[in-house]
């Protein structure tokens, strides 16, 4: 268990877990992420739920499930689900536990089979559904991280940002099968006003190691700006402390040509790579495989379609990719998140 002395290094407020109240700005909205994956059984769980700003009682859950293989059972539904304690949108619901260190998710409805091959070459049509419920549990692991003086192009003052590396527990159900999971996992909140125009790549990264420590590093390119950042917590009673990002996988920028970077980030060939710091100890690297992906294409401003809208000048795809990572004589497990403009993106034969 993260120390409470430890847990909020930016003073958060616990009320500013739960959902904000909605303002009267052009495109406020808010969003949560939840991810978790047990590395074991090849199976996980990762969903990106919005408020419309059209109307910001509406919540929009995208889901999309990790199977073994290149399978993923995916959904995207729309509802006035959400109360005081989090967002909900038709079957999923999530809830704020212990404001800083707990949160769950559940789903009890039908999610549409498909394959990550077919996601990175299009946006997805309509397909056969089948039922699945799951539960999920968030379960603090690192420092709930968020500085929200750092203002990103296209946002305001007003916008607010928190993140947390976490454990994860819980079951999936579908096919007749039941599993219990188990792994590693993070959330992130952020409220304000939110355009995806100006944004070019990111690259997003957070693990989680056997003996407790947590890394996360993020490099993210707009129009007109940049933000880089990483950290790492050792969970030995040392305070989070910030790094500095030494390499990192490829991050796209203006001058990026058409068609240089693989759609599906399996097949790219930073699909093993590296992640090099500089901390307090020295330089320290984190040798990392992707596992899988899921993916999101964004259209300005806010709107959020299943699959890779390959060749459109409009678009921007984000994969979430479970990774295997190796450190200092552990496996861990994390998550790497690329963003890049769809028409810098190539299929693959």
């Amino acid at each position: 268990m993260v120390p409470e002395h430890l847990i909020n290094p930016y003073a958060h407020t616990p009320e500013s877990e739960f959902p904000h109240a909605p303002r009267v700005q052009q495109n406020w909205t808010e969003h949560y992420t939840f991810y978790g994956y047990d590395a074991q059984q090849g199976h996980g769980i990762h969903i990106h739920v919005g408020r419309l700003p059209a109307d910001t009682r509406i919540w929009r859950a995208v889901i999309q499930v990790y199977l073994p293989g290149e399978e993923l059972l995916v959904t995207k539904v729309h509802g006035r689900d959400g109360d005081a304690r989090g967002p909900g949108a038709g079957g999923f619901k999530a809830d704020c536990i212990a404001p800083l260190r707990m949160w769950t998710m559940d789903f009890d409805g039908a999610l549409f089979t498909t394959t990550r091959p077919t996601v990175m070459r299009a946006i997805l049509a309509d397909g056969p559904a089948e039922p699945v419920r799951f539960h999920m549990a968030l379960e603090a692991a690192g420092p709930i991280f968020g500085r929200n003086e750092d203002l990103l192009e296209g946002r305001t003052s007003s916008t607010f940002h928190s993140e947390q590396v976490c454990r994860m527990s819980g079951y999936l159900k579908y096919r007749g099968r039941y599993l219990r999971l188990a792994g590693m996992g993070v959330r992130d909140h952020s409220s304000g006003p939110r355009d995806y125009g100006p944004v070019i790549a990111d690259i997003w990264f957070h693990g989680l190691f056997p003996d407790g420590t947590v890394v996360q590093t993020q490099v993210v390119r707009f129009e007109r700006a940049q933000y880089k950042t990483a950290y790492i917590f050792r969970s030995d009673g040392s305070p989070l402390e910030m790094a500095e990002l030494l390499e990192h996988p490829r991050v796209n920028d203006a001058a990026t040509p058409p068609a240089s970077m693989a759609s599906d980030p399996l097949l790219d060939p930073e699909r093993q790579f590296r992640i090099v710091m500089r901390t307090q100890r020295g330089i320290e690297t984190i040798e990392a495989e992707l596992l899988h992906a899921g993916v999101i294409t964004y259209f300005a401003p806010v709107e959020e379609f299943l699959g890779t809208a390959v060749g459109r000048a409009d678009g921007i795809q984000m994969c979430e990719s479970p990774v295997r990572l190796r450190w200092n004589g552990q496996t861990g497990t994390g998550l790497r998140e690329r963003v890049a403009r769809t028409h810098t993106l190539y299929v693959k034969p």
